[in-house]
This record gives structure tokens, C-alpha cells and sequence, in this order.
């Protein structure tokens, strides 16, 4: 009886092994789950400082992780345009005509005086070409059971010397996000607020970012009016389409 109790345990232990996930893998799925085609979308960043709030809204259209195009529909920003494309990102100011490529020491600032910064917009899917990811373990976080992984950059132009991720068992989305410089000092921490069922996928929609280097700093991304693989115009990235 004992033996078999031996056997049955060793069995499951094998099989618990086996279906375990490494940390690459996990990484993958959480690609798989975002993955599309194209993307438009409504979306608004809430800028807290202090006690004041600025809010900002626009419209986006992008293709996959390389090409995006958003506008500002706000009154204060309206008609201020970014066109990503790969790893460049350019603004347009309609009042001056004037096209700037963020580019050097000014894609570590806020987006739109946000605390997220261009740097973090450009990121897309590099994650896993950047950093060396490992499963530190399994962690509840508000009530949803997670992994828990460690990335360690590989290259000199990661934005994070070291990134630490709450990921969905079961969703394989990221809950929260810690982000530390290579003194290990925590910079930045993410976490998403509200996620949806869109098109088959659970898809995080509403996502706080907190810059721990600034005071009372918080800003809260929304999306509304999400829609995957949809059709979009021809030449929609383009440096005519930013300038209109």
C-alpha cells in the first residue's frame, strides 16, 4: 500500500512538472493574448499631481506593435498628433506646423507631461528580446492567482534595468508591474484596473502608472470603443496622415 502511495505521489509530481510553465512561456502566451492585426480606439489619460487632475482624450488607430497614429481631441491638445513607426516617434503641433522627432534624452519624459513616458509608448513587444525573464513563483494579487517573474535586461537601451510582473494564471494578463533602476531603486509601478472580454480575449482597459520619482504622480489610461482587426485606410502611418 505504501509503494503504491509512493507511486501515485511520484506520478503526480511528474505530471505537475510537466505542466508547469517556464517563464519564456508565459511570456508568450501573455504575447498571444494581445495579439492583432490592427486596433482603433477612444481612449483618455487622467493626469493626477497634487491634488489636480488634467484630462486628456484621443483617438488611436494602430497595426500591430509597429505602427500607431493618435490624435488629441481634447480642447487644450486638440489637433496634437504622434505617429509611431518601429522604433521612431514623431509629434506634430498644428498651431506651429511643426513636426519633432522624441528622440535621445527626451523619450525618458512624460508623454503630455504624463508618467508615462515615450520611451514606454515605443516598447511594444521588445519585452522578451530585452530582458531575461525567470519564475520567481506564484503570488495571489487582489484576489487573482498570478506568477510571478523576474526580467533582467540584456541590453543597454531597456528602459528598466529590472522589472518584476504579476501575471494572470488563467488570463495571462499582467496585473501589476514594478519597474527598478540598476540601483534598485522602484521608479515606476503599473497596475491594470479594469479588464474586458473584447473579441474573444480578456484585454486590460483601464491601466494606472504611478512615477514613484514624483510626488503625488499618477496616470490613469483608459480605452473605450475597442475594436480588433478592423479594417483601416490605406497610408494611415504616414508623415502625410501625421501633418493633416
Amino acid at each position: 500500500m505504501q509503494r503504491a502511495m509512493v507511486t501515485v505521489l511520484t506520478a503526480l509530481t511528474l505530471a505537475a512538472s510537466a505542466a508547469a510553465m517556464t517563464a519564456d512561456e508565459i511570456l508568450a502566451a501573455m504575447d498571444r493574448n494581445r495579439d492583432y492585426t490592427t486596433v482603433s480606439y477612444r481612449g483618455t489619460m487622467e493626469i493626477h499631481v497634487g491634488g489636480q487632475v488634467r484630462t486628456k482624450a484621443m483617438k488611436a488607430i494602430g497595426e500591430g506593435t509597429s505602427r500607431a497614429l493618435v490624435e488629441f481631441t481634447n480642447p487644450q491638445d486638440e489637433g496634437v498628433k504622434f505617429l509611431k513607426m518601429e522604433k521612431e516617434l514623431w509629434i506634430y503641433f498644428p498651431s506651429e506646423q511643426e513636426v519633432v522627432k522624441i528622440s535621445g534624452h527626451m523619450l525618458k519624459e512624460g508623454m503630455m507631461g504624463s508618467d508615462i513616458s515615450y520611451e514606454d509608448a515605443l516598447e511594444s513587444d521588445a519585452v522578451r528580446r530585452k530582458y531575461r525573464a525567470t519564475l520567481d513563483g506564484e503570488d495571489a494579487y487582489e484576489g487573482h492567482a498570478c506568477y510571478v517573474l523576474t526580467l533582467e535586461a540584456q541590453v543597454k537601451d531597456a528602459p528598466y534595468f529590472r522589472r518584476r510582473m504579476w501575471v494572470d494564471k488563467e488570463l495571462f494578463i499582467g496585473w501589476k508591474e514594478e519597474m527598478y533602476a540598476k540601483s534598485g531603486k522602484l521608479l515606476k509601478e503599473a497596475r491594470t484596473l479594469e479588464v474586458r472580454r473584447i473579441g474573444g480575449r480578456e484585454y486590460p482597459v483601464r491601466v494606472e502608472m504611478v512615477n514613484k520619482l514624483r510626488k503625488d504622480s499618477k496616470t490613469v489610461f483608459a480605452m473605450e470603443d475597442l475594436v480588433f482587426d478592423t479594417k483601416l485606410p490605406q497610408n494611415a502611418f504616414t508623415m502625410q496622415q501625421l501633418q493633416r
